[in-house]
């Protein structure tokens, strides 16, 4: 006689795509949006923390890359002036300042409501009160981080390289080699 085996039967699991968007349209309101922000742009410090540490290690260790990568910040990439990069990283820039500014105001919200718990009755008009000094703050800034970008970039031609060797004096004949 055959046995059949007979399996129990498995919970449904929706997809990462359905679940994802489950989580979005969960109806937590204003504490759902405000801690997802506040982990976003904690993230985003962080990415641009590892950057910067990474960046600045090439002062000590490789001072020509540090002044090459410098250079593609502003736009210079092997002596060449491209604009879009130019703005990818003005529009960077202007990333990590709304990041910083956020996740700072939002920060001073969650402390209040650390240190007086009954405050968190108020937590929509608290997140109001930081999404309105975010945009009092953000603003103005985005303005003076972008303005620059309507006129062309005054500094973009790489120096001239220097010669190797010891310094010249004012003058003198450079060394035959």
């Amino acid at each position: 006689m055959a046995q059949t085996l007979i399996t129990r039967p498995r919970a449904y699991r929706p997809g990462l795509w359905t679940r994802l968007r489950a989580g979005l349209s969960y109806g937590g309101g204003v504490g759902q949006w405000s801690w997802l922000f506040h982990r976003v742009t904690g993230i985003g410090i962080a990415i641009f923390l590892l950057i910067h540490i990474v960046d600045t290690f090439f002062v000590v260790a490789y001072p020509r890359l540090y002044d090459h990568t410098v250079s593609i910040y502003g736009g210079v990439f092997n002596g060449e002036y491209y604009w879009p990069l130019r703005w990818g990283f003005r529009v960077g820039e202007l990333g990590l300042i709304a990041c910083v500014v956020f996740h700072a105001i939002n920060g001073v919200r969650i402390i209040a409501f650390d240190f007086n718990p009954k405050a968190s009755a108020h937590a929509p008009m608290a997140f109001n009160l930081v999404m309105a000094a975010f945009l009092l703050i953000m603003v103005p800034v985005t303005v003076w981080v972008l303005l620059p970008l309507a006129e062309p970039s005054k500094h973009w031609k790489m120096p001239e390289a220097r010669p190797e060797g010891p310094a010249l004096v004012a003058g003198a004949e450079p060394a035959p080699r």
